[in-house]
């Protein structure tokens, strides 16, 4: 065996065992990193989104817009806990969706933790009334709050005060059969979602006045 055979021969050993290693190397790399990168995919699909309600009211109304024969209403804090813009797209009484156009609306100014926290009234109306727990001292900036027409779009950390109409107790001609008299002092389920995301509360259905 001359001594160039047995010099190449130890560089094949080398780059054997060189080629080895980095093999090995490479698939610790690449191992840690799908790791390291599934666990962040899953902590921010955790942590993109989160809904509360809270301060969850139903007023039982007696089915008529007029002053005398108030409308079945319902009043609430909606809050986006996560870290990814919502919209607050469906507020259901008893599984029956509630339309934008009887959703009315803090505006930005007037959602504030101070007006989240009052202990809210019936509003006759709504759009007008300036005063959420009548106290006789103005709450709302004016116009009140805002009437709605599509779903609500909030910030991550923001929250909003959403009193809406039961459907149906907006149309004088309409027997709103969502909440009756009897539902009075009964618990009823509220359920509000943005998107897939939803949160669920149970509240003891209040007379009007």
């Amino acid at each position: 065996m001359t001594p160039n055979t047995v010099t190449s021969r130890k560089k094949k050993g080398i780059s054997t065992v060189l080629t080895t290693l980095i093999i090995v190397v490479a698939s610790v790399v690449l191992g840690t990193a799908v790791t390291l990168f599934g666990t962040s995919l899953f902590q921010s699909a955790a942590q993109q989104q989160g809904l509360s309600i809270s301060n969850v009211y139903l007023w039982q109304g007696k089915n008529s817009t007029t002053a005398t024969n108030q409308v079945a209403e319902g009043a609430l804090v909606v809050r986006n806990t996560g870290d990814k813009l919502i919209s607050i797209d469906q507020i259901k009484i008893r599984g029956s969706s509630v339309p934008f156009t009887s959703w009315f609306a803090t505006n930005s100014t007037d959602s504030t933790d101070t007006n989240f926290q009052k202990s809210f009234k019936y509003m006759i109306n709504p759009d007008t009334d300036l005063d959420l727990d009548d106290d006789t001292v103005a709450d709302l900036g004016t116009g009140g709050l805002i009437k709605q027409t599509s779903p609500i779009t909030l910030d991550p950390s923001k929250g909003v005060i959403i009193y809406f109409i039961m459907p149906g107790s907006n149309d004088a001609s309409v027997t709103n059969d969502v909440l009756v008299t009897s539902d009075i002092g009964a618990s009823t389920s509220v359920s509000v979602f943005a998107g897939t995301l939803g949160n669920v509360q149970s509240v003891t259905v209040a007379r009007s006045v």
